[in-house]
This record gives C-alpha cells, structure tokens and sequence, in this order.
C-alpha cells in the first residue's frame, strides 16, 4: 500500500481556514447564548431588553452581523496563519490540518483572552466574575499575573506557524519547490521601499522643536488635565495615607492649590459646562444630565470660545465619561470624545458579552468605537496616546488650550494593570472586587465593612492610573519644551461618595456631605504662579474659567459669572483677602425611585429612568421627556456654601425640609444646627433665593 503523502499547499490553508473559521463562528455563538440579557453596569431590566428587540431590532441585527464578520475574519486569519505551519511539518489529512485549525484558534483565542484578561480584568468581571465558581476561579487568578507572559505565548504561536513553512522551504530539495527565479530582483523595489520608510521614520522621530526653546509660542499655552469623580481628600499630597498622587503631589509642591474648591450639580454634564462657562446652571441651558435637543443646541459664551477668540488653538480629548463634550456646545474647536445614545448603548452592551472578541478589537479601534465607550474599559493609556499626537498636531507659532479629561476614576473604578488590585486586601473575592456601580434598585444585602474596603481599594488605585497619566503627560510636555510656558490644571466635575456611613455610592443623587461636592483646583506655571501654595480662599465651578482667562491674559465675556481668583496665586506676595461669594449647590435629576438609598425619604416622588428617560427619534440621544422637566425641577434639593455655614433644602411632600450645617466646626457635616440658629437659617434661605435667579422656572433660559 503507497504511504500516504503530503497535502498540497492550497488544500492544507482550505482546511486550516475552516478550522479555524469554526472555532470562531463557535466562541461567538457559545458567548451570544450565554449573555441574552441587556445590561449596564450592572443594571439589568427585563422591560428594557424587550424596548431594545421591539424598537431598535435593526441595531441588534447591525451589531450581529458586525460581529459574525469580525469573527469570521479572525477564524479565517488565525486559520491561514496556522495552515501554513501545518503545511511546514508536512501534514497528510485533511483532518489533522483541520484539527490545526480549530486547535490552534483556540488556543490563539485563549492566551489573547488570558493576556487582556490580566492587563483589564475589570473588563470581564461583569460576563465572568458571577457566571460560575470556575470563571470566577480563573479571572480572581489571571488578575494576579502580568499579561506579558500570554500575550508573548500569543505572539510565539503566531509566529511560528510561517517559521516552520520556511523551515520546511529550506530542506526541502530545490527543484521540488517552484520558486521564482527572479525573486531576488523583484525584491530589491521592495528593500528600497523599506530603507526609505526607515528613513522617513527617523526624519520625522527627529522633532528639532522639541530640542529647541527659540521657537517656543509667544503666548502661554494651557493644559487642563482633569478626571471623572476625582476627590481631592485621595491624593497622598493632601494627607492621604495611601501614596496615590505622586505626579499630583508634585504639580502641587511646583504650584498652588486650593484649599476647597466646589461644583454646583455633582454630575458630568451640568458641571463641565459650568466650570467652562462660569454661569450657573439655570443661567446656562445644560440644566441637568439628560437635556433635550433644544438644549443641547443652544450656544453660549465658554472659556473654549474666549480663547479661540483670542487665538488659542482648542480642543478636549475625552474616554468614556466625556461623551458630553461630543453632544454639547461647549465652543472647542477639535473634538474626540464618545458617542453616547440608544444605538451606541446597544452596541456595545452586545460587544462586551464577546470576552473572546474584545482582545481583538484594540487592533481595528475604528470598527468597533464602541470600545471607548466600556465603563469597564477605562485605561488611560489611548488617552495618553491622543494626547501626544494633539500636542504634536499644535504648530510652535499659535498657543493651544487642550482639556483631556479622563474616566478611569468614575465608576466601576476600572484600573489597568499594573496598578489594578495594588491597594486591595490579600485575598480579597468579594462581589466588588472588580468595582461597583450604584444600582438602579434596591441590592439583596448591604455591602460589608469589607466591600467598603475594596471599593476604596478599587478607587484609589483608579486615582494611581490617573496620576500615572498625569506623570507621562508632564514628561511629554517636558521633552517638547513646553513645561515652563504651559500653564497646567488639574480638576475634575465632581467628587465621588464612596459608601461613607449613610452617603451611598456615586454622586448627583444628594447633597449630604462634601464627597461629591469638592473637586481639586491646582494650577502650575513656573514664574506665574506661586509655588507650594495652599490657598484659603473658597473657590466656586463658576469661577474656575475666569481664573483661567486672567492668568492667560485674556479678558472673560460679559457673561460670566464668576470672579478671578487669579490674585490668589500671585508669586512672591500673600494673597488679598477677598469678599465670601456663595457657593451655590444642587442635585442632578434621579435615575431611581427604589434603591433603598436615605435621599429617598426625603423627595418629591417621581418614577425612575426607565419611565422618564426617552430615546429621541432618528438619533436615539437620550433625553428626559418633556412632560417630567417641571417635575425634576420642582424635585431638586438645593442649598449653599456661605463662609462656615452650609444650607440645604429639601422639598417633600410634606413642604421644603431645611437642614444647617456649621462646616468649620463640624467638617464631615454630620451635626445639623437649623435648630440652634434660625436667625442664620432666614439669612441664608433669602439669600439662596436671590442667587437662584432662574428659580423654579424650566423654560427661561
């Protein structure tokens, strides 16, 4: 009997291909059967899920067929690339080139999935963490590792699949193998092809300017460096225990900070535009989260739109949490941010359940963008990246504002690898391990002393990620000879309550406590700005922008608000004394009715997101209905920060409750003294009518 002999080239790739095409086209149907429930951040809702088929099929059927093509190409890659190690060792069935394929996908599917994994396990914890004891085993143990080792094995199976098709053309004998015979002048275009573009690297690795501070702009430039939910009470440089902030800590001591700095509604939308602004929201259209589209169209005067004015190139690079700067007018000239709307929330709600794609999709980001849009997915590292090429993209004769803002330390508190887990307790392997979401309803239990540990944990190694951004941004700056003439800021919109006794998690919800309220103000420019001050004075969101201006030499619109405190910052003498202002306060609208939270009990009623919340026709932005604006608004709780004293009122059922809390005494605004001091009560309440200049009326703008 004639042994058998080696499959030809094209039918060994054939095989291959569809082994691999089969392991994909698997690992995309077991995923997709496996996560039939629409989800986010850990809120599921039977009612929505049956909205999505019902209204937004098509969008489903779109993602579907993005994601079979997306697999397919990948089952077809892996299995060309590992046919050809099959045809290299001389394989004689089509079964066993088949099995190479489906084999080896697998297992390229596997040490990809362990390598990402272990750099962004927060990632996966949401399909993985509660599936079943061995997912969860298998991500509590691959979260402990550097994802250097898998993906090197990823990138060893890949390679050596041609290695062994060269191996087997090299033994082979030579007329048994057609070559081209003139293969060697067919590549000499090529080599000169491949010496000029290494050529052309190095020209433009060569950035002269960056060596040269001749060319440096004659005006200052400003870099506003700022992070979702960042409190200023977890930095190491302000007395925190933990060492979170070193590059922070550092900006710090090389310039000023203020003492207290605080945002008026404590979520992300209302308060960039205030901070941007300096009016307060009421005074500016972007009264709460959802908006409509009147609102969102509305123009008006910014700090971006000052300085375009005066001649600053503009532009805001945002992961994330800054899909507001994309949906709002908020005046900048350049624009990279997320898409946030009904259609994008689908998409990537169904990408995130494909733990086997989402290694994959890193390397084609521009046919999956919903990748930037992961809460889970909150690396600074491509933001890092658009900073660099914006700063590169700035010419030396105009100055530049840029404003990166970063979403690694909102909520779940997704730090990457190396500093994920850094500050957790040995052992840990509670339900927050890997983060938490507030919940739209009520959990089955409280959290445990040690959830509340992990979710600090978890925090403050978000704040590492942060900082550690910061830390590679100054670099940056510094080897293009831009440090001494860029003013840089650091803030953020708001703060974060981190379960703190009776606080809850998340922020906008209520205005207890200062977690959520205050926000870090530090400012460094050499020469400019004095150097390892604290300053006393309160500072307020709207006088953020007017601070900024000041410093740049640029005069604020009519509109603002706001006063400078650029007199504070003065190097070289004390600071004035300045007048108290009022620092007035809000709550955002609430997206629940039923999670059991302490600010329920003390509300006008009405019914959570699901119920109020629309998804507008055509464009799918989500948006409050109409119907329910006078019903938020009427809702709110509002107070005011006057020198020691802090007002609330509540409006209830049962008519306006009206809280006081002396801040200089009681600085964890834990003790309320209404009782002890009406006449101060009376003072303020007029006062907080006088500020609130829109009062109760939605459609005054």
């Amino acid at each position: 009997m004639r042994p058998p002999t080696p499959l030809p080239f094209v039918r060994v790739l054939t095989w291959a291909c569809r082994g691999g095409l089969c392991a994909f086209i698997g690992l995309y149907t077991l995923c997709a059967v496996l996560n039939m429930q629409l989800g986010y951040q850990g809120n599921e809702n039977t009612d929505l899920t049956t909205l999505v088929w019902r209204e937004w099929r098509h969008v489903v059927l779109g993602q579907v067929a993005r994601l079979l093509t997306a697999h397919t190409v990948l089952g077809l890659l892996a299995g060309l690339c590992l046919g050809l190690g099959a045809w290299g060792v001389g394989v004689k069935r089509w079964s066993t080139a088949f099995l190479w394929g489906l084999g080896g996908s697998l297992l390229l599917a596997l040490l990809a999935l362990l390598g990402d994994m272990a750099h962004h396990p927060h990632l996966y914890a949401a399909t993985l963490y509660t599936r079943a004891e061995w997912t969860r085993a298998l991500l509590l143990a691959v979260s402990q590792t550097s994802p250097a080792p898998w993906r090197a094995l990823a990138a060893l199976l890949i390679t050596i699949a041609p290695v062994l098709a060269l191996w087997r053309l090299g033994r082979e004998p030579r007329g048994e193998v057609q070559t081209p015979r003139r293969a060697p002048a067919a590549l000499k275009p090529l080599g000169v092809a491949v010496l000029g573009a290494l050529l052309m690297g190095l020209l433009l690795a060569w950035n002269p300017r960056s060596a040269s501070s001749s060319e440096r702009p004659r005006r200052p430039n400003l870099l506003i460096l700022a992070s979702d939910g960042l409190r200023p009470d977890h930095l190491s440089g302000n007395g925190y225990p933990r060492p979170t902030s070193p590059h922070i800590d550092r900006l710090m001591r090389e310039g000023s900070h203020f003492e207290e700095t605080l945002v008026q509604i404590p979520r992300t939308g209302p308060s960039w535009s205030t901070l941007l602004s300096s009016q307060w929201a009421g005074q500016h259209p972007i009264r709460h989260t959802m908006v409509g589209p009147e609102a969102r169209t509305q123009s008006f005067p910014t700090l971006a739109t000052a300085l375009r004015e005066a001649g600053w190139r503009t532009a805001v690079l945002s992961d994330y949490a800054g899909d507001i700067f994309s949906r709002l007018p908020l005046g900048f000239e350049h624009v990279s941010a997320p898409a946030f709307n009904f259609p994008e929330l689908i998409r990537q709600r169904m990408l995130i359940t494909q733990v086997t794609l989402l290694p994959w999709t890193a390397l084609v980001p521009s046919f999956f963008s919903e990748r930037q849009q992961f809460p889970e997915l909150t690396d600074p590292s491509p933001l890092a990246a658009s900073t660099r090429r914006a700063l590169e993209g700035f010419g030396s004769d105009e100055p530049f504002a840029l404003l990166v803002f970063a979403s690694v330390t909102h909520f779940p508190y997704a730090a990457p690898h190396p500093h994920e887990g850094q500050f957790l307790a040995p052992g840990e392997q509670g339900p927050w391990r890997f983060g938490a979401t507030p919940l739209m309803e009520a959990p089955r239990s409280p959290p445990s002393d040690s959830d509340k540990a992990a979710l600090v944990a978890n925090y403050d190694a978000s704040v590492l990620a942060f900082d550690a951004f910061v830390g590679r941004t100054m670099e940056e700056l510094e080897r293009r000879g831009l440090a001494e003439d860029t003013l840089v800021v650091v803030v953020s919109d708001h703060g974060e309550h981190l379960e703190e006794s009776d606080r809850g998690m998340g922020h906008g919800e209520h205005l207890w406590g200062g977690e959520a309220l205050r926000v870090p103000f530090i400012l460094r420019w050499p020469g400019k700005v004095a150097a390892g001050r604290e300053v006393a004075t309160r500072a307020r969101a709207i006088d953020v922008a007017p601070t900024l201006l000041e410093l740049l030499g640029v005069e604020a619109p009519e509109r603002f608000q706001g006063r400078s405190l650029a007199s504070q910052l003065t190097p070289g003498r004390a600071p004035p004394a300045l007048e108290e202002l009022p620092a007035l306060i809000e709550t955002d609208l609430w997206f629940s009715d039923r999670d059991d939270q302490r600010y329920q009990q003390f509300r006008l009623p009405y019914p959570w997101l699901y119920e109020t919340m629309r998804a507008e026709p055509g464009t799918g932005d989500l948006s409050l209905k109409p119907e329910w604006e006078e019903a938020v608004e009427r809702a709110r709780h509002r107070g005011l920060y006057l020198g020691r004293w802090k007002l609330l009122e509540l409006p209830m059922r049962e008519g306006v409750r009206v809280e006081l809390y002396d801040v200089r005494a009681d600085p964890g605004e834990r003790h309320e003294v209404s009782a002890a001091h009406p006449e101060v009560v009376a003072e303020l309440r007029a006062r907080l009518h006088r500020e609130r200049t829109w009062g109760e009326a939605t459609g005054s703008f």
